[in-house]
């Protein structure tokens, strides 16, 4: 990939440098923030860079966005850190940024952990995206407010809703609607963790056990009862740093492969 924007993307660092680095993308419409609790756990192991996605935040702006610069900005801001490779955690969008990674610059990723996250896109999703632009929806999961703070340097009070229209805009692109072919996914050798709650309408449970079955080394957490904000509604969330802090290391995650 090309290197196409020079602006290097905000971000945060957890811990010690010389830790294996692991790095956490975040959600579309979200910055490093949706990290602040999580960041600081997973540095006990690893060194952790947090960075603030394409388009958003106080990252660099984007007229339009799409995977290839997402995930462009996301290897720009490694190589400027000095990172070769890293383990990678990627929440919805994220997800998908590390995806397409993974897909396609392999040497870069250890271990994966796909968070909420879908290859695909497909109509079931298209209410929920509908609803990312609705000041609501984000009232009612208590974080109107912090958008509306965090993208002030996109364009003032209201560029929030404009990042999350960028957001839709590409995830419903037609070249995104596949973001990894099956046969993408088989060739992924980066041991992968799957996480998805069992009423995402962003990611059907048939799509993340299609994922499970094609790519080789994996395992699939399912989590109960949670739709696609697991982190604000599920009863696991507060063993979500613990099972995630398990597979990095290589260790057995046996509720993720029991569900």
């Amino acid at each position: 990939m090309k290197k196409t924007h020079p602006g290097r993307l905000d971000h945060v660092t957890y811990g010690d440098p010389s830790r294996p680095a692991l790095t956490l993308l975040h959600a579309g419409g979200l910055t490093h923030r949706e990290w602040e609790t999580l960041g600081p756990r997973l540095a006990e192991r690893f060194f952790v860079i947090a960075p603030t996605a394409l388009g958003h935040g106080s990252s660099p702006p984007a007229d339009t966005l799409s995977f290839a610069d997402l995930a462009r900005a996301v290897l720009d801001l490694l190589d400027d850190l000095g990172i070769e490779r890293s383990h990678f955690l990627g929440s919805s969008m994220g997800g998908a940024t590390a995806l397409y990674i993974v897909t396609r610059c392999p040497e870069r990723v250890d271990r994966l952990v796909l968070y909420r996250t879908n290859f695909r896109t497909g109509p079931g999703g298209s209410r929920a995206l509908d609803a990312m632009t609705r000041p609501e929806t984000w009232r009612q999961w208590g974080l109107e407010k912090q958008m509306r703070e965090q993208h002030l340097p996109q364009g003032g009070p209201d560029a929030w809703i404009e990042v999350a229209k960028k957001v839709i805009a590409m995830v419903r692109s037609e070249k995104t609607g596949e973001l990894a072919q099956p046969e993408d996914l088989e060739r992924i050798t980066a041991p992968t963790l799957i996480v998805c709650g069992d009423r995402d309408p962003l990611v059907p449970l048939s799509d993340a056990m299609l994922m499970h079955e094609k790519i080789p080394s994996s395992a699939l957490w399912v989590v109960p009862d949670a739709t696609h904000v697991i982190q604000i509604e599920s009863l696991r969330r507060d063993s979500f740093p613990t099972e995630v802090l398990a597979f990095l290391r290589g260790m057995t995650v046996s509720s993720a492969e029991n569900g």
